[in-house]
């Protein structure tokens, strides 16, 4: 059998058990829709669809049970999902990650929409944490499937890209009419095409695929379609809310001059331009490596961690010798760092210059503390600072580089989907 698609005994273990949660969980619904009273469905109920429900229609917030749950199955998705990627060849360089980055600004993009109460009330529970993620996934899912069947067609390297181009505007086509008509609804218009500015950034996302083609060059047809897609999706959503700008917001007696504009200066600049500093400062290390076709942290293919602590090489000696500064260049390291500074900063203004309040348990505590959360942007920094760590100092198997990627993706996503939607709020005034 081929190394790379052989399991390891974690990976099944965690399939296993997330088999059995969606199971119990599901069995729930299943039991309530058939009037069953039981103590599975209360739980399920009380501690994870009613806050969703209740968020979607005001700001319920969490409790330490599905807290603690998300956190969980987050990590067990992440760790099954790289067995699959690996089984199915799937690129897991950094550039998978890249790829990927449009679809945290759309996460984002789609609940500031529903903050804005824009949505109809099916697609308003959709676009509430944790049920966001898993349309978001589902996005990502349909647009890599899609990308993968073109990738593996008999079709020529031309071909495959216009195909691509094609598909991805199918996808955000498909966008445009879930969320159009839906919107349209909410907004009390008999369809979509009542709300000019929607239609015009719409019309716009449709050749998202051809206007960034030239940016897509070292993408592989999966990378390109979820690339595409994702961006595509992000011109949609940002419609929604150029449509709000021109309805609800001016309605109120508000023009340009009111928006928070500089939360974003602040929350998205900072972050930014710690990144540039990170590639800058990395950069040539990272590029040395990269001539050997080494990745500083991922072991040759057959090689484990003890069998690398163990030897003695030249190779061995380079790549210590620059893996710390090689790690900067990654985005698999210096995107979750900035998403974690990203998300302190949004919430410490949020919170001690606007006045929201902290939804999240843990987080809240935190702030409780001190009366401010100053100290939450300092232990966001703080965590940052750990991540960037343990990318430095792990070493992960050859086969492993899928779990190296989606633990990269799973920190950046938890840190700059709440930040970018904390700063899309507060901009806005909703």
């Amino acid at each position: 059998m081929n190394p790379l698609e052989e399991w390891y005994d974690y990976e099944r273990v965690i399939i296993q058990a997330l088999t059995v949660v969606m199971s119990l969980f599901f069995a729930g619904i299943a039991l309530n829709e058939l009037s069953v009273a039981n103590p599975l469905t209360d739980f399920v109920y009380t501690y994870y669809l009613d806050p969703i429900s209740g968020e979607s229609t005001g700001d319920s917030g969490y409790n330490m049970v599905n807290t603690m749950t998300y956190g969980v199955v987050l990590a067990m998705f992440a760790i099954a999902l790289s067995g699959w990627l690996r089984h199915l060849g799937i690129d897991p360089s950094d550039k998978t990650l890249l790829a990927l980055l449009p679809f945290v600004l759309w996460a984002a993009f789609g609940e500031v929409v529903e903050d804005a109460e824009m949505f109809g009330e099916f697609f308003s529970a959709w676009f509430v944490s944790p049920g966001v993620h898993f349309q978001t996934a589902g996005w990502v899912i349909i647009a890599g499937w899609a990308g993968y069947a073109i990738s593996s067609s008999d079709s020529d390297d031309e071909k495959k890209k216009e195909n691509v181009k094609s598909v991805s505007t199918l996808i955000i086509f498909s966008q445009f009419i879930l969320y159009g008509v839906s919107i349209g609804v909410s907004f009390g218009e008999a369809n979509y095409f009542g709300i000019p500015p929607m239609l015009l950034f719409s019309g716009f996302a449709l050749i998202v695929p051809w206007l960034l083609e030239s940016s897509a060059e070292a993408f592989d047809s999966v990378q390109r379609t979820v690339y595409f897609s994702g961006v595509g999706g992000c011109v949609v959503l940002f419609g929604a809310l150029a449509t709000f700008l021109a309805t609800d917001h001016y309605a109120a007696g508000k023009d340009l001059s009111d928006l928070n504009l500089w939360p974003v200066a602040v929350v998205v600049g900072v972050p930014v331009l710690l990144c540039m500093w990170m590639l800058e400062q990395g950069r040539e290390a990272a590029g040395k490596l990269a001539d050997l076709d080494i990745v500083a942290g991922v072991l040759p293919p057959g090689m484990n961690e003890d069998e690398y602590l163990a030897s003695e090489s030249k190779e061995k000696d380079l790549i210590e010798s620059l893996r710390l500064k090689a790690t900067m260049a990654y985005p698999v390291a210096f995107l979750p760092v900035a998403g974690q500074l990203l998300d302190g900063l949004a919430t410490f203004i949020g919170i001690d210059f606007f006045g929201y309040h902290e939804k999240h348990i843990v987080s809240a505590r935190v702030i409780e503390l001190f009366d401010t959360a100053a100290t939450f942007a300092l232990l966001k920094f703080a965590i940052g600072g750990i991540i960037f760590w343990f990318y430095s100092m792990a070493n992960f198997e050859y086969r492993q580089q899928h779990l190296r990627l989606l633990i990269g993706l799973a920190l950046m996503v938890v840190g700059m989907a709440p930040g970018l939607r904390d700063v899309g709020r507060l901009m806005l005034g909703v």
